[in-house]
């Protein structure tokens, strides 16, 4: 079995690679990194149109990978670019099609959603999707035509663990309240009140330079994004982990609801029902509704030592146990391939 992988090589989209090349050998990465890194106008043209050049050397450039390496399956994580001339194609060559895609498919966001066209003319197109947005995988089951499954988020276990940091590095990324994410207005939301009750926090992320209330927030946002490295130590720095799912995508969890304790770090994240299913509230992990809890919360477990890094551990091991990883998800989803791949290819008796 032959697999050609596309994504990022970055991210979570690398180690889901990483942890399909243990599953199936071989698993060749074509990375899409340096099509895309262009101009913020020929950047809005291009994806807004889904043309140019950037867009035509992708997609010319994937045909050729495939036609040399000559894949059972292609696997593409994120396909926002991605033409249906392109995968017609690669379905004619044989090619098994498998899309994986972590965010939503209808962003409330107008500008992020329309990006997303491209991506939802062409569900169709593969023969097997992954979501991890429980809405979306249930929209794409009412639908003609689409083959869907539901997957989860992970953390990547040969990156994340409780070892603590080095002297020099814990003295670097020491925090009492840490938040690594985008912007949206509920997030902001939740850091003012965090700011207002005295209570120190730091923030990361891409976007935050559209918040309402940049004054208030100089000195806790870092308006800047970390690197993969940066973003291990962050975490292990953290006394409390915050988790703020996106609302924009309508997430119940991030790729935070397991870095977090897999990181040996205490997750005080908001309150969803996948959330609850992972871990037990108070014990494992804890949780919040709104501001006034995430506040009361927050000071609490600054203030208990031994509780906090009590339930930080037992999140850490509710983690390792029940296997919150890429690892052991994309090893579920190759399982669903070729199931998927054996009942397409056996002839109706």
């Amino acid at each position: 079995m032959k697999v050609v992988y596309v994504g990022n090589n970055y991210g979570t989209c690398l180690s889901r690679y990483h942890a399909l090349q243990k599953l199936v050998s071989p698993t060749e990465f074509f990375s899409i990194d340096s099509y895309f890194a262009m101009g913020r106008w020929h950047k809005l043209l291009e994806t807004m149109t889904f043309s140019g050049p950037r867009h035509r050397r992708a997609n010319r450039d994937l045909l050729k990978f495939c036609a040399m390496h000559q894949p059972d399956v292609v696997w593409i994580d994120k396909s926002i670019w991605v033409w249906p001339s392109t995968l017609k194609l690669l379905r004619a060559q044989g090619a098994f099609l498998v899309h994986h895609f972590t965010d939503a498919i209808f962003p409330r966001r107008w500008r992020i959603r329309s990006l997303f066209r491209l991506l939802r003319m062409t569900l169709p197109l593969y023969d097997l999707n992954f979501t991890s947005n429980v809405d979306d995988h249930t929209w794409m089951l009412r639908q003609s035509g689409i083959r869907a499954e539901l997957t989860y988020l992970g953390y990547d276990a040969g990156r994340y663990d409780a070892r603590p940091l080095s002297p020099e590095l814990a003295a670097k990324w020491s925090n009492d309240l840490l938040f690594i994410g985008h912007y949206e207005p509920r997030t902001e939301r939740g850091i003012l009140s965090l700011i207002a009750a005295g209570i120190p926090v730091k923030v990361y992320g891409d976007g935050w330079h559209h918040a309402r209330s940049k004054a208030l927030l100089q000195g806790t946002v870092q308006f800047k994004p970390l690197t993969d490295e940066e973003y291990i130590y962050a975490l292990k720095g953290a006394k409390i982990g915050l988790c703020f799912v996106s609302e924009l995508n309508y997430n119940q969890t991030a790729g935070r609801s397991f870095e977090i304790p897999a990181s040996g770090t205490f997750l005080l994240a908001i309150r969803t029902p996948q959330h609850s299913e992972c871990y037990r509230e108070g014990e494992e992990a804890e949780f919040f509704s709104d501001t006034d809890e995430l506040v009361r919360k927050a000071r609490y477990y600054l203030e208990n030592d031994a509780k906090r890094e009590q339930i930080a551990r037992r999140g850490h091991e509710r983690c390792v146990q029940s296997d919150y990883s890429w690892e052991r998800y994309m090893r579920d989803d190759w399982g669903k391939v070729l199931r998927v791949m054996n009942r397409v290819s056996t002839p109706v008796a």
